[in-house]
């Protein structure tokens, strides 16, 4: 049992750096977070995002400090 919690803390740690090293993966997703919030808020500067191993899967932490909702003037396209 010993083992296997350590080889989880391992494999997670392991993914943990994949995340941050990954070629600028967390400023692309910021960049791309930030376009399309845009759209719907207003706000300076740019979003937070943070990206955990969760288990199987992975959290992913977006904060930003909005001073309003964008309203909309037309209807969204059909796809």
């Amino acid at each position: 049992m010993k083992a296997k919690n350590s080889l989880l803390r391992v494999e997670n740690l392991i993914n943990a750096d994949r995340i941050k090293s990954s070629d600028g993966f967390l400023e692309l997703l910021t960049e791309d977070i930030d376009r399309v919030f845009r759209e719907y808020f207003d706000y300076n500067g740019h979003p937070s995002v943070e990206v955990v191993k969760n288990g199987g899967g992975f959290s992913v932490d977006i904060t930003l400090n909005a001073r309003g909702i964008r309203t909309f003037s037309r209807l969204p396209n059909e796809r």
